[in-house]
């Protein structure tokens, strides 16, 4: 494990050396710290690995430290480099979402909606509307951004997203909101678990039991979640956190570690060795409700014609769960 990351500080006057820096550099350095490789990293760019050498070095230069520790093994990032491929993969990622933009405004593409995720699209309401939405309005080109909640927000205030899907009640903090469904809750369990032959499952059959979830915004809100619903029982949850996604928890999920609560729309793909199971609290189905944020000043008519077919799915998808 590497040790925490260290600062790193530019030298004095160094700022528009930096300001002048090509993308290309900077894309270098990110493909040597994922290899792991100056030879790998030349290979997956189409580049001499000589020309990787000097593109590192240039950099390191300016920044006046040693991102890398070389070896006959490879190159391993020095903890300077930890901290600074952290953050700038994070403005890769956005200067490369800009440039996109900006193309496609430019092509003057007639319908064009940017949405948000913060769950998977594999199942429910919201997939639901998306398939419908995609057969009636062809013309309209999609874009998915799958986030936390807090980037997506940033994104949405910004422009760069129409709108967001996720769970939650709908409140006006953050912009316009609609219920679109309210997501039914399962217990994921490995396959030999003793309650994977269940039909469905109550919160007292796991309240003693060890649950396991992820490090993000999601996982804290399932953590939060299964605090709340074992102090009902008198009960203190038992939760270790993993530093993992979606995919990551269920593959640990599968190998017995542990269990967890999802919603709905995780439950339309298959991960190894896992089942799930629906969640009953004293008997009644357990659901959360699932929303849609956008922005009111959003003028999009893709946006617009999204929203129209949200509100007819909703009002026949909310209607099978009766009153909540």
């Amino acid at each position: 494990m590497a040790s925490h990351p260290e600062s790193v500080s530019l030298k004095p006057g160094t700022w528009l050396q930096c300001h002048h820096l090509e993308f290309c550099v900077l894309e270098t350095v990110l493909a040597v710290a994922e290899t792991g490789s100056f030879r790998k990293a030349g290979s997956l760019l189409g580049i001499d690995q000589s020309a990787v050498t000097r593109r590192v070095q240039k950099l390191e230069d300016i920044l006046g430290v040693s991102l890398f520790e070389r070896s006959v093994a490879g190159a391993r990032l020095t903890p300077a480099g930890w901290n600074f491929t952290a953050r700038s993969r994070e403005f890769a990622r956005q200067f490369l979402d800009a440039v996109r933009a900006a193309r496609s405004a430019g092509t003057a593409v007639s319908g064009c909606l940017h949405i948000g995720l913060t769950a998977s699209l594999s199942r429910g309401a919201f997939r639901e509307v998306v398939a419908r939405f995609r057969t009636q309005h062809s013309d309209v080109s999609l874009s998915f951004t799958e986030a936390d909640f807090g980037e997506l927000k940033t994104s949405l205030s910004h422009r760069s997203i129409d709108l967001i899907g996720g769970a939650g009640e709908p409140t006006s903090e953050h912009g316009d909101m609609m219920l679109l469904t309210r997501a039914p809750l399962y217990i994921a369990v490995a396959g030999d678990h003793p309650l994977a032959l269940r039909c469905c499952v109550d919160w007292s059959d796991v309240v003693a039991m060890s649950f396991i979830v992820c490090a993000d915004v999601a996982g804290q809100t399932i953590h939060d979640y299964i605090i709340r619903r074992n102090s009902d029982f008198g009960h203190r949850a038992c939760i270790k956190v993993h530093r993992v996604r979606r995919d990551g928890l269920m593959n640990l999920i599968g190998l017995g570690l542990g269990i967890s609560v999802v919603c709905e729309q995780w439950c339309g793909v298959r991960y190894p060795n896992v089942m799930f199971i629906p969640l009953r609290v004293k008997g009644k189905a357990e659901t959360i409700p699932f929303s849609l944020t956008w922005c009111p000043e959003n003028d999009n008519p893709a946006l617009r014609r999204f929203l129209s077919l949200a509100r007819e799915v909703a009002k026949v998808d909310l209607m099978s769960f009766g009153p909540s």
